[in-house]
């Protein structure tokens, strides 16, 4: 189950490193570019103020230092849910949980969802309404090459990994679980 949710997404591995891990993310999976989270992290630190760094984390500006050290040209965009939909870029959003300022992979937009690679929970789903509340409406694009990341933008096997419960599916059918508690032990039962 583990390496399925962290399919096509870096995990982070330290407590302020989920710009770095979420740029790896981006860099690997939708740009093909050989990137671990402690290379960007390596890089971005040498670069960056790192009193800052330690009370914060990473910030757009670091990943935008650190890439255009690579010789590749990244920006911040002020756009909304649809025109990500519409252009089929995956980038990197900042988002808010519980006053928690987080890094995200867009890594997909499909009707009424978001389909993200998140450094700490690897690939996961959030309602639009949710991520719009969360999000601060910066998105963070590499401006080189997109047509390569637009390839890999909501793509099937993505959504695929994703691993729901099975509402509204033939196990939610009350059959089907009557089958189930057939054949499984009920939790009491088990010594």
């Amino acid at each position: 189950m583990q390496e399925t949710r962290f399919a096509g997404v870096i995990r982070q591995k330290y407590d302020f490193s989920c710009g770095s891990a979420a740029l790896a993310t981006l860099l690997r999976y939708h740009y093909d570019y050989d990137v671990g989270e402690e290379l960007a992290f390596r890089g971005m630190w040498a670069r960056g103020d790192r009193d800052q760094i330690r009370k914060v984390g990473f910030s757009l500006l670091d990943m935008k230092r650190w890439l255009a050290s690579r010789g590749l040209a990244a920006d911040g965009y002020q756009v909304d849910l649809d025109q990500i939909a519409e252009t089929g870029v995956p980038g990197i959003a900042l988002i808010s949980v519980r006053n928690y300022r987080h890094f995200v992979v867009v890594k997909g937009v499909r009707g009424d969802e978001v389909l993200l690679g998140d450094p700490s929970l690897g690939l996961d789903v959030m309602s639009r309404e949710e991520f719009q509340g969360a999000w601060n409406g910066i998105y963070f694009v590499l401006t080189d090459d997109q047509d390569r990341a637009r390839r890999s933008f909501g793509t099937g096997p993505q959504w695929a990994s994703y691993a729901r419960a099975p509402v509204g599916t033939f196990m939610a059918d009350p059959i089907s679980q009557q089958a189930l508690s057939l054949t499984a032990p009920f939790y009491r039962d088990i010594s």
